[in-house]
Formats: C-alpha cells, structure tokens, sequence
C-alpha cells in the first residue's frame, strides 16, 4: 500500500484489534523486509502494524540522486505516514531508531522502542575499531554525498554477525544503496535531539556483540532520554532478524502493555 508517498507494508491483526498501531522503521541500507518477524508476531497479538520504505527503498517515493538524501527528508517521511496513521507506536532500528528519537522530540506518540539505535548529537557514534574503519573507507562516499554501499565482507562483520551463514546472503542481496549526505549529517554533524521535549515512555535495546551500535554507546542513550535500557546476550546489531528474535518481541510486547495499557476495538 501507500501512505504519504512511500510505499508501506501492512500487517492486519489476526485477533480483535488493538489500538494503537505500529509502525517500524528500517535502518540503512533497509526495507520493510526486514520487520517480517515482527510484522507478523505484533500482528498475531493484536496491533495493526506497519512498516514502511523510506524514499528512495525498495520501490518506495523516487528521488534522483540516493547519495544526496539529508537526514531530514527522512524524518519528514517518518512525520508523513505518522499523521496519516493517527499517531502510531514508534519502532525504529539503527538509523531507524534515531529517526523514532527525533519523533519524539518532535510530537509524543504513545510509545517509542529503539533497537540498537544510532546516536544523536552529543554521544560519539564511531566508537568500535570496526566501524572506525568503515568510515575511514567509506569518507569519500559521505563527504561527496554519494551512495553508499556496503560489501559482503562488511556486512558480514558488522551487520549480520549474529545470522546464520546460509541466511546472509539473502539478506546482503535485499540490501539497497544509501544516502552518504545522511551518513555525514549522522556520523560528522550530528543529529540534535532535545531530551527535555522527548515525553513518551522509551524502551532502548542493545546486542551484546553489537559492532556498529555498541552496548556501551546505546545505554548513553538511554540515560539520555531517563529510557529503560536493555541489553541481550548472544545478540549483534540486527535483532529483529537474528535467532532468538522472538525472547526480544515478546519483551517489547509486555513492555508496551504494561506502558501503554492498549484497549481492544472490541471493548469500545
């Protein structure tokens, strides 16, 4: 479907619905494919879930030139399909899970979840050995506004660590190019984020063996926010795909009930 110019997956619940909704939101290099185990677990508890593509992903609202991209045209794609949803529960991973901080400043939807999320302005984002050498490689594509792509190798390392090996090829081929002016607004000018205007109960996940966000980065942002902070053994960056990915949805399931207390449509 369609939703603000962007094209959006939809998952309709299974059982009376739940308000409200959730949407997902991808990290870089993403799509809505990578919230499939989580489309369909929320879904079978009751939410309406979507997950969207943000411009220029899978399909999703044309641009010109990916490599140009400014982190602020994501969050203006974000703030599209949440008016158009009626404010919506916020889950983001990595880029993604920055996004839904920048949401928060900017309105206070019911919830917010950010799963190994990057770091805004004031927590220092390239903090791994492997992630400092990425963006020694990659500082050209970021500096020039140019596409960015990862190889195999370096997906391998840093994004699906934690995926089995006969999976990762699969994923590394969905994966599509990335905007190098987002990177640098993310990596080298820093994405501001308010906490004092950031109202909405937070949940903050991190991997244990996390190499692009580490634990020690994402419980700064935690503490940024006064969020509540967990951190998963046998977990890397990509925990919404990863074995084991169910022991972390369910959590965030009881998190959201006991935070939000959703009703169903049932009992209205």
């Amino acid at each position: 479907m369609e939703i603000a110019g962007l094209k959006v997956e939809r998952a309709t619940p299974r059982v009376p619905a739940r308000e409200p909704s959730i949407l997902f939101i991808h990290g870089m290099w993403g799509g809505s494919w990578m919230w499939d185990n989580y489309l369909g677990f929320f879904a079978g508890r009751g939410y309406p879930c979507y997950a969207l593509n943000l411009r220029g992903h899978h399909g999703s609202k044309a641009v010109a030139d990916i490599g140009r991209v400014p982190f602020a045209d994501y969050v203006m794609d974000v703030r599209g399909v949440v008016a158009a949803l009626g404010d919506p529960i916020l889950v983001g991973h990595s880029m993604g899970g920055l996004l839904v901080q920048k949401l928060a400043e900017l309105g206070t939807p019911p919830a917010v979840v950010a799963l190994t999320p990057a770091a805004p302005r004031g927590i220092f984002p390239l903090c791994t050995l492997e992630l400092a050498r990425l963006s020694l490689k990659h500082l050209h594509e970021f500096l020039l506004s140019r596409p960015i792509t990862p190889t195999v190798g370096e997906a391998d390392a840093l994004l699906f660590g934690r995926i089995p090996p006969g999976d990762r090829r699969q994923a590394f081929e969905r994966l599509v190019p990335e905007s190098g002016r987002m990177t640098f607004d993310i990596a080298v000018k820093g994405v501001p984020v308010d906490a004092r205007r950031v109202r909405s109960p937070m949940l903050v996940v991190a991997g244990h063996e996390d190499r692009i966000t580490p634990a020690k980065m994402v419980r700064k942002i935690a503490r940024k926010y006064g969020a509540e902070f967990r951190v998963y053994d046998a977990h890397a960056h990509m925990v919404l795909m990863e074995p084991g990915w169910e022991t972390i949805a369910a959590d965030i399931d009881a998190w959201l009930a006991r935070v939000e207390k959703p009703v169903t449509r049932e009992a209205r």
